[in-house]
């Protein structure tokens, strides 16, 4: 619904909250856009517009108002709203839907000449007000900022007992007032969600409509039927998306990417002509992948990692919060965490970069065109010069100079009884 309304750019944007209010802030986060109003008491749909009143700004002239359990709702239905309500200079504009089953929506009850008399709830409705389909969806505008005067004559006349925004339509009626009801042009953006079996499918509706407008712009997606991708992504010219994969949050990929199958992408940043492969992870924020970069099978990239141009990262290996050099590869079984990387190293199979030492994270710097045999262990802070070799098996614990051949060898188990490990300073 904010994704709809976002794309309006308007004046302001209004979240009413209640009992739930953490919750929601949590999973919204705190962008800079959005006011917060709340509802101390759940007394109905017109109290909780009246909440929102001290947010709207004088020289504002129309009022959009939408359930937020309407997620199918589309950007140009509401400036479709906007403009009829303009147009017919009416108090009130609606948006309806003919469904072929309306139980538990609104109905439209129109009068003999067709105009809007009412809309009633299914609990107070009778039985022929209950066999008309066309539908209220539940989304609004208003002529403001006359509109908070009018719901202040809202009364709970109803079965609940509640302050229904519904009833707006009765006093405008009452007042000789203008409403007017626009049909949606997709009836499905009148699903609201009620429970999780109405949530699945308004969900599914919605990712059937981001998928087809993505293939028509030129993005391949192999049985889009298990693809999922998120409002907040964007997608370069002639990518391919396979089967599985879930492309989330506000991730950008670029053109000539391909991604699958069963891969997760969510908040990074991929520039053009990158692979991911089959069931990697790439996680952000700040997480940044060049050019030519390929990365999987089976690997994980999370927050905060930066590789250059044509890195590989194969399989098993997984990179947090690193920078990693153009034509680097580490293509097995490896952790690197915490690592600053040059260009055209090679990071041999089961090198770990030991970065936590109980209580802090330090360090790895490896220059470039290092060679790191396999199953080296790096203890941070550590730094490895430019041009260096490590052999297979080695423990690094001290810097390495640049060129030539690090070994080290394996030493005898020995047992420190007095040794504790160190604890975080509190800050």
């Amino acid at each position: 619904v904010l994704h709809a309304v976002e794309q309006l750019s308007p004046a302001g944007i209004a979240v009413v909250v209640g009992e739930h209010e953490a919750k929601i802030r949590k999973a919204l986060g705190d962008p800079a856009n959005l006011d917060w109003a709340r509802q101390p008491t759940p007394r109905g749909t017109a109290d909780a517009v009246l909440a929102a009143k001290g947010t709207v700004r004088a020289d504002v002239k129309d009022v959009l108002i939408l359930q937020g359990d309407t997620p199918l709702v589309r950007a140009e239905t509401l400036v479709k709203l906007v403009e009829a309500r303009r147009r017919a200079d009416a108090d009130l504009a609606l948006l309806s839907a003919v469904v072929d089953n309306p139980h538990g929506y609104g109905r439209i009850v129109r009068d003999a000449d067709g105009e809007v008399a009412a809309i009633v709830e299914e609990a107070d409705a009778d039985e022929r007000t209950r066999r008309i389909r066309e539908i209220n969806a539940g989304v609004y505008c208003a002529k403001a900022p006359d509109v908070f005067a009018w719901l202040e004559e809202v009364r709970p006349e109803n079965a609940q007992r509640e302050f229904y925004l519904t009833d707006l339509v009765r006093v405008l009626v009452g007042r000789d007032g203008i409403v007017v009801a626009v049909p949606a042009d997709d009836a499905d953006e009148a699903l609201g969600v009620n429970d999780r079996v109405q949530l699945a499918a308004a969900e599914k509706r919605l990712q059937r409509r981001v998928i087809e407008e993505w293939q028509r712009q030129g993005v391949t997606i192999e049985q889009p039927e298990t693809v999922r991708i998120e409002l907040g992504v964007s997608l370069g010219m002639d990518c391919v998306v396979h089967a599985g994969t879930q492309l989330l949050g506000s991730t950008h990929i670029g053109e000539g990417c391909e991604i699958g199958p069963y891969a997760i992408v969510r908040d990074a940043w991929l520039d053009d002509e990158v692979k991911v492969l089959a069931f990697s992870v790439v996680e952000g924020p700040e997480t940044e992948i060049a050019s030519g970069v390929r990365i999987g099978p089976f690997a994980r990239i999370r927050p905060g990692t930066h590789l250059a141009e044509d890195v590989r990262i194969g399989n098993f290996v997984e990179v947090k919060n690193s920078v990693i050099g153009r034509g680097t590869k580490a293509n097995h079984l490896s952790y690197l965490g915490d690592a600053e990387i040059g260009e055209f190293c090679n990071i041999g199979a089961g090198t770990i970069t030991c970065n936590y030492d109980g209580a802090n994270k330090h360090k790895t710097i490896i220059e470039d065109d290092v060679f790191i045999g396999s199953d080296t262990k790096l203890v941070a802070p550590v730094r490895v010069g430019r041009g260096a070799t490590i052999g297979a098996g080695s423990l690094i614990t001290k810097d390495v100079k640049p060129g030539g051949l690090t070994l080290t060898e394996r030493p005898d188990p020995r047992h420190f009884p007095d040794w504790r490990r160190p604890r975080k300073v509190k800050r």
